[in-house]
């Protein structure tokens, strides 16, 4: 049980460490800037480099965990992660920042895929469920936890490397757990991992990506538009609009919390597709209220609901197959960071074509595409167990 408990915190450093790169970015473009006297949108620029090295991380995972063994490639991972931390905290070179933000997403998301590997790999049943739950909780902690880092750096005339220096000593205090962390329970005799390694495919599963894909493009869709829907269909400034993804989040924070007890509860089939109803709900809600008041009360839900979004597709995916791989669970952990990535782009050019509303309208329209392929996969699953 020790060993057990060692591991799962391993996951939960992955999410946190991998939160407290991305969720602050937004507050030091300005500030990097200036150190460097560079062009805000070059500097802008290097976010989608975290987040695209990101999803080139979950896809190497797809293949080396059973290449290099799990341990291994966590320690490399995670020792890159620290050094390219520190790195940051003394360069005076733009172009080794860009360097060091590449490799810290592309480690990063391995790491993530490792998380989801341990979870599945260790716990069973419900408890599954739950870790998973309760790493988007770790996720949004770590998104409330350093953005205050951050703040207080700049206010007292700190490097703007402060909070990421200090995501780099949680780093090193994981390489710790990792080399006094016994692996085997995950790791398998060799002809037993090379049974493993065809994994097993299913429409459940196949399904559980693709939905992850569409979850990821409509609410990072929201993200990126929803200030600028607001600010346009009311009339009022920017700066106020911007207040609903500070809503979003603050929801998402205590959403996660609430998630991870009723997970313990209920059936991660029920659960799951409670809140991609609500979801749709919600977000259909937002696109088409009249009433200003009310967008506030809706995004709160909305990133109520949302908070255990990521990890919940995992543990749905994998209630379709017997026995979980690290393959499966990289397939929809790609999925996911291929939708939040590819959605900016792909919203931009829609807009210059169908405007806004059109755009806005599109969110609730994937969350029901969504809907239909679980009914499908649900229909599937009973029709295959009869």
């Amino acid at each position: 049980m020790k060993n057990k408990l060692s591991l799962t915190l391993i996951s939960f450093l992955a999410n946190f460490i991998m939160a407290g790169f991305a969720s602050q970015f937004g507050m030091l473009i300005e500030p990097i800037a200036q150190n460097f006297n560079a062009d805000v949108n070059r500097v802008a620029f290097i976010f989608s480099l975290l987040n695209g090295g990101a999803l080139i991380g979950t896809i190497l995972a797809f293949f080396l965990i059973d290449i290099i063994g799990i341990k291994r490639i966590t320690l490399l991972s995670y020792t890159i992660i620290v050094i390219s931390s520190f790195i940051l905290y003394i360069t005076n070179s733009l172009i080794i920042l860009e360097v060091c933000m590449t490799l810290i997403g592309l480690c990063g998301g391995i790491g993530l895929c490792i998380a989801g590997t341990i979870v599945v790999s260790t716990w069973q049943d419900k408890i599954q469920s739950t870790m998973l739950v309760v790493q988007d909780a770790t996720f949004n902690i770590a998104g409330i936890i350093f953005p205050l880092i951050t703040t207080y750096a700049l206010t007292h005339n700190l490097s703007w490397a402060s909070s990421y220096l200090t995501v780099g000593i949680v780093a090193v205090l994981m390489l710790i757990i990792i080399l006094f962390t016994n692996f085997d329970l995950i790791n398998q005799p060799k002809a037993k991992q090379e049974k493993h390694q065809r994994s097993e495919w299913n429409f459940g599963i196949l399904s559980s990506g693709f939905g992850l894909f569409l979850a990821m493009l409509a609410l990072y869709t929201f993200l990126t538009w929803a200030p600028l829907f607001v600010s346009q269909k009311f009339l009022i400034s920017f700066e106020d609009a911007g207040n609903i993804i500070t809503q979003y989040w603050t929801a998402a924070l205590i959403g996660a919390l609430v998630s991870t007890a009723i997970v313990t509860r209920v059936k991660i089939e029920h659960f799951f597709i409670s809140i991609i109803l609500l979801a749709f709900i919600m977000t259909l809600m937002i696109v088409n209220t009249e009433n200003i008041d009310y967008i506030g009360y809706y995004t709160y839900g909305y990133g109520f609901v949302c908070s255990a979004l990521y990890n919940a597709f995992v543990a749905y995916g994998v209630t379709f197959v017997k026995k979980a791989s690290s393959k499966n669970v990289s397939f929809i952990l790609i999925s996911g960071s291929a939708g939040a990535m590819f959605s900016p782009a792909i919203s931009s050019k829609l807009y210059n074509y169908l405007g806004i509303q059109i755009i806005m309208n599109a969110i609730p329209i994937l969350y029901a595409v969504i809907i239909v392929m679980l009914v499908i996969s649900i229909l599937l699953k009973k029709r295959v167990n009869n």
